[in-house]
């Protein structure tokens, strides 16, 4: 634990030292640079004379942008209110008390701003309203928009948003954009209209997965632990389940009423937290890609299983509290309160969780068997998704790829590093197995366009709680026309814009 505090500190005191002097001077391109070492005083110098040959690195990718000065041209970002899940796109001012990572994402405008002669604007109205508006009017006002996933997939099937392939500066195939997101959100005919990856950290903290209290535990004689399981592909459903209602019968400390405000659960979780984990944990997708055409494949017979199964646990076995709602506060007060032994959350809850007494781990959800590649650990489609509006000119669709690649490189560079390695893994989470768990998370991300679509969400959700026990196959059968429709305006917006496929 020294080492890791010793780490986190070290790497805290590198970014203080660089980010007051990134804002007074044009941010140099990194170079590598070789130690100079003496033959006569350094061990390691084999080859004195310099004769072997030597193997060197790839460069490291940077951004290949041109040197621009807009003369304080306004860039205005249009975005929907912060709220505490959200992630901080901006931040007006610092002060003393302000987190390293408000800091790094202040710098970061500060720094673009100084090298493009630009001033950055951010205006929080409702954009799906805004955008709608302004593109029919014809106007060319806002330069980025920054909302809920659902509503930006929602206009780019009306035709509302600019394709990033026409982004002269923006290179999706770099390291900062999301290569799953390209893969999953372009269209059949090559458009791609919602950019993803670091340009914002909630890209790894939306992702869904299980806190558990460690000691809750280590306390009942026969549970090993979870971080064993996950190591050695076994963190299953099975496994999960077993946990759940082993602990049930160890918990305390409740009033009885089965109450999630007052009484303790094995397990807490919601609407979209676990059941949508759940379904994603068996390594399906609500729609998928497949011999050149998307499929909705929600009903299988593994998702129809792991319905049941999780129905089994949450509704009837008495040990999960259960709410029906978007607003997970309660099972994060339950969880913080100590009266459950997990929650279902997102990476980003543990900022919450360092509050509490709790000494908690984090895990990947369990997936459906041992047979499942990875952990997959789906993406919220409530997160923000990345646009430009369609209505821009040639001329600002340069000075707005200039700006969006500055933007994903630096959080590459800074910001995702500093909430990755500082804030979740050393500042939130607690010990070496959480760590070792989160970079599961981060590299089994999924985005399940369906998800995006907003295609037959609610049918995973009810099959989990339907008091008469429909199946996914008996629910999606009732809304299937209208899921073909919503995936239709999808598939057909190629056409809708005058693109063939593959074009």
């Amino acid at each position: 634990m020294k080492k890791l505090l010793l780490r986190a500190l070290l790497l805290v005191l590198a970014l203080l030292m660089v980010i007051p002097f990134a804002g007074c001077q044009e941010t140099p391109k990194p170079q590598e640079t070789n130690p100079v070492t003496d033959p006569a005083t350094d061990p390691t110098d084999t080859d004195p004379a310099g004769t072997a040959p030597t193997e060197t690195e790839p460069a490291e990718k940077i951004p290949d942008l041109p040197a621009r000065n807009y003369n304080n041209e306004e860039f205005i970002i249009l975005t929907r209110a912060q709220i505490e899940h959200l992630e901080t796109l901006w931040v007006k001012e610092i002060t003393d008390k302000s987190s390293s990572l408000h800091r790094a994402i202040y710098q970061r405008l500060k720094n673009i701003g100084y090298q493009y002669g630009i001033l950055f604007d951010v205006r929080i109205e409702d954009p799906s309203y805004v955008v709608s508006t302004n593109v029919k009017a014809g106007q060319d006002i806002f330069d980025l928009v920054s909302d809920h996933g659902n509503k930006q997939f929602s206009n780019a099937i009306n035709g509302y948003y600019y394709d990033w392939n026409d982004l002269p500066y923006v290179d999706l195939e770099a390291d900062w954009w999301s290569r799953e997101a390209v893969r999953e959100f372009t269209t059949m005919g090559g458009k791609f209209f919602t950019g993803f990856g670091d340009i914002g950290y909630m890209s790894v903290g939306s992702a869904g997965c299980l806190f558990f209290d460690r000691d809750r535990i280590k306390d009942v004689i026969g549970l090993e632990s979870p971080y064993a399981l996950v190591d050695n592909n076994q963190w299953t459903f099975e496994a999960f389940e077993e946990y759940v209602l082993t602990l049930d019968s160890n918990m305390d400390g409740g009033d009885g009423t089965g109450k999630l405000e007052t009484d303790t659960f094995a397990y807490v979780t919601g609407n979209y937290l676990g059941t949508s984990h759940y379904f994603h944990a068996t390594g399906a997708r609500i729609v998928s890609r497949k011999n050149g055409d998307w499929k909705i494949t929600v009903d299988t017979d593994n998702t129809n299983t792991a319905a049941m199964e999780m129905r089994d646990l949450v509704v009837r076995s008495g040990a999960v509290g259960f709410i029906s709602a978007f607003d997970y506060s309660p099972t994060r007060d339950a969880f913080m309160q100590g009266r459950a032994a997990f929650v279902s959350a997102l990476a980003n809850d543990a900022i919450f969780f360092a509050d509490s007494d709790i000494r908690y781990g984090i895990l990947p959800f369990p997936k459906f068997t041992s047979r499942v590649k990875g952990y997959p650990s789906i993406v919220s489609a409530g997160t923000s998704i990345y646009t430009v509006m369609r209505n821009i000119s040639a001329e600002n669709a340069e000075r707005i790829s200039i700006v969006l690649e500055e933007m994903a490189y630096d959080g590459y560079k800074t910001i995702m590093p500093l909430y990755f390695d500082v804030v979740l893994s050393y500042q939130v989470l607690q010990d070496e197995d959480s760590l070792r768990m989160l970079h599961i998370i981060r590299d089994n991300l999924v985005l399940d366009i369906g998800a995006f679509l907003g295609i037959a969400g609610n049918v995973i959700i009810d099959a989990v709680v339907s008091t008469e026990g429909s199946s996914i196959a008996q629910l999606y059968g009732e809304i299937e026309s209208a899921a073909q429709e919503k995936l239709a305006a999808w598939r057909d917006l190629d056409v809708a814009l005058g693109v063939s496929e593959g074009s």
